[in-house]
């Protein structure tokens, strides 16, 4: 059985307000080229389809030419797509029956039996047959990310996954597919994987949730694939459990991660071996300076290297652009100097780190605060300037001070008169 693991594509994201159509489009006709090329049986999507749960006409017309042009390009290819929190269930599950009849299975929510109004089970438990046959060989564990509303009864989200996958093992062996190979996919930050701590990008993706342990998916399982965290990585001990990772980078942070699918064969004892198959995104990430920051002549110094646009926009393989800036004193000006000096550079400009000194913390001393209610405001001024930068406050600056300190007196005498 060869599968093809994916996750947290996030279409319709935006990338410090610049739009990622162009790049969309390129990883999905990469993955649609790499189908073409491996010809897997099953294709499996493990949660954050969109980057949000109203996506837009544009993003959901990405997913359906994908799926449709998948499917006819890899004919008996079977896709499982999961809803993550990202995603609206009900909307990702919308056109699950027009969807099935392509061979496409939509898990969007936790779905219970019409009659008693208990989970059912064999709704998540869905049978994988080879391109080549029609019988089945192994079977998939399709368990959505999972809303407090799914949790059963005073169970927290760890226990109520461990709920869920213990359900499904018993349901399965009480089924005819019982002894085929088993593959959990699931959307769910798993305890000890590695997150992004620059920036805090990742913080905010897991939102304060609880970790859980990757071993409540059961023993019996040969390969577990995850959403929900950025980098790719194995996580657990025992049998592989993977976080294929996101084919886009989201945030700064991650600047180095390796995006791309993991690739799944399990053979005929169940074992499950795992490859991984990069990709290159149609936008790199630049930082500038790579290591730490520079002062701002030395950032418009590299920003003049950068290459020129051809036109009067970036083209669409233009890098996304991240300055890190060390200032010694106040810059008044430096974002307008930037965007000056960027203007004709062929780049997707995001935004400027300010790397600002704090002498006093840096040298050790106690943290003081001045009694600005003895001192004017030229002193505190004077005093404020003194504490960020270590060191008197420049003439030039003292004396740009001074003129708005002027004038904020004269706005202040003509409004009383």
């Amino acid at each position: 059985m060869k599968i093809l693991h994916t996750a947290d594509w996030h279409l319709g994201n935006t990338f410090h307000g610049h739009d990622r159509t162009a790049e969309h489009r390129h990883f999905l006709a990469w993955l649609l080229a790499t189908l073409r090329e491996r010809r897997p049986d099953a294709l499996i999507v493990a949660g954050d389809v969109f980057d949000t749960t109203n996506p837009s006409a544009r993003s959901e017309s990405l997913l359906y030419d994908f799926l449709l042009e998948a499917t006819e390009a890899v004919p008996g290819l079977q896709i499982v797509i999961l809803a993550g929190n990202h995603d609206s269930a009900g909307r990702l599950e919308a056109p699950a029956a027009l969807l099935k009849t392509h061979n496409v299975y939509v898990r969007g929510h936790i779905h219970h039996t019409a009659e008693a109004g208990v989970p059912d089970y064999d709704y998540h438990i869905l049978p994988l047959a080879t391109l080549a046959g029609g019988e089945a060989v192994c079977v998939c564990f399709a368990l959505p990310f999972l809303r407090s509303s799914d949790y059963p009864a005073g169970m927290n989200g760890e226990q109520a996954l461990s709920h869920y996958f213990t359900a499904l093992h018993k349901q399965l062996r009480r089924s005819e597919f019982k002894g085929l190979p088993v593959v959990a996919a699931s959307h769910f930050y798993a305890t000890g994987a590695e997150i992004c701590e620059y920036d805090h990008s990742e913080r905010v993706v897991v939102g304060g949730q609880e970790s859980v342990s990757v071993g409540v998916v059961g023993r019996d399982v040969s390969y577990t694939a995850l959403g929900h965290i950025h980098k790719p990585q194995a996580v657990g001990k025992g049998s592989p459990a993977f976080y294929a990772g996101s084919p886009l980078p989201l945030s700064f942070g991650e600047l180095n991660y390796d995006h791309g699918v993991q690739w799944v064969e399990i053979d005929e004892e169940g074992q499950a071996h795992v490859s991984r198959l990069s990709y290159s995104p149609l936008r790199r990430l630049l930082r500038l300076p790579e290591h730490g920051s520079a002062t701002i002549h030395e950032i418009l110094d590299l920003v003049a290297r950068l290459p020129q646009r051809k036109g009067e926009t970036c083209s669409d393989a233009a890098p996304y652009l991240e300055l890190c800036v060390r200032e010694q004193q106040p810059e008044p000006t430096l974002v307008n100097d930037l965007l000056r000096a960027l203007a004709d550079r062929d780049v997707h400009f995001c935004r400027v780190m300010r790397d600002l000194p704090d002498a006093r913390r840096k040298a050790g001393e106690p943290e003081t605060r001045p009694d600005v209610a003895t001192l004017t405001p030229l002193a505190l001024a004077e005093e404020v300037f003194s504490l960020r930068y270590g060191s008197p406050l420049p003439p030039a600056l003292k004396e740009r001070f001074m003129e708005a300190a002027r004038r904020v007196a004269e706005d202040d005498t003509t409004h009383r008169a």
